[in-house]
């Protein structure tokens, strides 16, 4: 198995708009929350061609250094969002990858 050192083995960096009003919510312990969908579309090459490729991902902001910028998030803004990626479980029982958002830039 390869290891790596470096802070890299989890990472995920993506451009896209907000497709969805961003919820948010406090914790008991008084953490704040903020989730929203990012929806990317880009146009990709592999091996040699040009593919469409699409995804809408959950995003998840946590904790209180975030709540100027996420009163700013709003439906149709574009965002870089760069963070890592956990598996969280529905309540129906299936499991979604969620990127949990450690930086945010405003695109437009």
């Amino acid at each position: 198995m390869l290891r790596s050192n470096l802070s890299i083995d989890n990472r995920l960096s993506l451009i896209g708009l907000v497709a969805e009003s961003p919820k948010r919510t406090k914790s008991p312990n008084g953490i704040e929350h903020c989730r929203f969908w990012l929806e990317h579309r880009s146009e990709q090459k592999e091996a040699g061609l040009s593919r469409q490729a699409w995804c809408k991902m959950p995003i998840q902001l946590s904790g209180n250094q975030f709540s100027h910028i996420t009163q700013s998030i709003t439906v149709g803004k574009q965002l870089l969002v760069v963070g890592f990626i956990s598996s969280h479980k529905q309540a129906n029982g299936l499991s979604q990858l969620v990127l949990h958002a450690e930086q945010i830039e405003f695109i437009d």
